[in-house]
């Protein structure tokens, strides 16, 4: 994903997560990147913690 390319370059522990425009079930990638819909993150509360 051409959106994750710029975070796999950072090199500290800051939550890295990509924000979709569609619907998609939230994943989490072997870099620890994760990637949620914009519903889910608007919506839930704890989105940031998933």
């Amino acid at each position: 994903m051409q959106e994750e390319r710029p975070l796999l370059s950072i090199g500290d522990s800051f939550k890295k997560i990509v924000i979709v425009g569609n619907h998609i079930k939230l994943k989490r990638d072997e870099a620890g990147i994760t990637t949620m819909g914009i519903r889910q993150f608007f919506w839930e509360q704890n989105s940031l913690d998933l």
